[in-house]
């Protein structure tokens, strides 16, 4: 499995499955003057964070993936998808959905943009996660203190943090360096992808996995 991030709360999973390579992507964001969603790739699956379509950049998705933006369960070229959404703890169509990911063997969480701790429900549908992908910037989602937080919930053996501030964005956003100081004992390796197979992840200490913006 390789992921990478291409900023804000977009990431891009390939997971093969036999001989089938899969490529999921999320949240596809607007492009300005110092970040542009990256048209290279074309994805078999889009994931979206919330209902509220017109707030994600579409047109600028090469092909036409499979989106999901609606809870439930899913199943796309070999990779299962949950999509996991508490109708009793927001309202509207910016009510957020976060998923868990399995492929390869390895379960990813993807919180997108979760502005919030995790409910209950939210927690046991996620279930065990070997790979937490949150956001950590602050603003309209989930702040290095919540977020930091969240990983004693969660117990992951890697997280990957997204939605944080780099050199250009219209947006503030808080760094990854106030994410690690929030966390206190931050074990901290930079990467510009993560590759990582299931006999790979880490036993021990949870490792924070910074992906370069790619």
């Amino acid at each position: 499995m390789q992921i990478y991030w291409h900023g804000y709360s977009t990431i891009r999973i390939e997971a093969k499955h036999g001989d089938t390579t899969s490529v999921i992507m999320t949240d596809p964001f607007e492009n300005e003057a110092a970040i542009r969603f990256p048209r290279a790739t074309q994805p078999d699956v889009l994931l979206l964070s919330h209902q509220d379509r017109k707030n994600f950049n579409l047109e600028g998705v090469v092909g036409s993936p499979f989106i999901i933006s609606d809870p439930g369960e899913y199943e796309v070229r070999g990779v299962f998808i949950n999509g996991v959404q508490d109708l009793m703890a927001d309202q509207g169509a910016k009510r957020p959905l976060v998923y868990r990911i399995e492929a390869e063997g390895i379960n990813v969480a993807f919180l997108g943009q979760l502005n919030r701790k995790l409910t209950d429900h939210e927690l046991e549908a996620l279930g065990n996660v070997d790979i937490l992908i949150l956001p950590v910037g602050g603003g309209q989602v989930m702040d290095a203190k919540l977020s930091a937080n969240l990983i004693s919930l969660v117990e992951p053996r890697i997280v990957v943090p997204i939605h944080y501030h780099v050199s250009g964005l219209k947006t503030k956003l808080g760094t990854v360096e106030n994410f690690c100081s929030a966390i206190g004992s931050c074990k901290r390796q930079d990467m510009n992808k993560l590759k990582i197979s299931k006999k790979d992840l880490p036993a021990d200490e949870v490792l924070i996995v910074v992906v370069e913006r790619s």
